[in-house]
């Protein structure tokens, strides 16, 4: 018989939160012209992705950023965006204590118009992401209120936190 600590935690429950930092500058003279902390929602799909990884499938990699117009919430059952109008491969990928970091960078000509959302996206069973509109596994989805020009760049920064 086993009489050691009886206060195990025997429901623990990982969850995955996340925000988008999203910041706007003057690509002429580099002046921030707004930053902006969203939470975001990781949907259903992105979930399934990753207990798929954890069972050993090659899927769970987050590798594009995608941005679009639409304005519908995000949900939990998103498998795309709603209006995609820009997408670009992950500029940076970093990981510590439990968050991973994503950063894409949008340059003058990249990303213009008005933007009222985004996402992330990456491999899924018998899906890849490319630079290609609506290709690849969506994990994350948010809605933003932003919009950008040829005067300006955008950095999108994602912090996942796995808790």
């Amino acid at each position: 018989l086993w009489k050691g600590n009886m206060n195990l935690i025997l429901n623990d429950q990982i969850k995955i939160t996340g925000q988008l930092k999203i910041t706007i500058r003057d690509a002429a003279t580099g002046r921030i012209k707004s930053v902006d902390v969203i939470e975001n929602m990781f949907v259903t799909r992105g979930k399934n992705a990753i207990a798929q990884r954890l069972s050993g499938q090659s899927v769970g990699e987050i590798t594009y950023c995608a941005l679009g117009t639409g304005t519908t919430a995000p949900a939990l059952a998103d498998t795309a965006l709603q209006t995609e109008l820009a997408r670009k491969l992950i500029s940076t990928r970093s990981y510590l204590n439990k968050v991973a970091t994503f950063t894409t960078f949008f340059t003058t000509s990249e990303g213009n118009g008005t933007l009222r959302e985004a996402a992330l996206f990456g491999t899924g069973v018998g899906q890849t992401a490319s630079a290609t509109a609506g290709t690849g596994q969506i994990f994350c989805r948010t809605n933003i209120n932003r919009t950008k020009t040829s005067n300006d760049t955008l950095t999108l920064e994602w912090t996942l936190t796995i808790g």
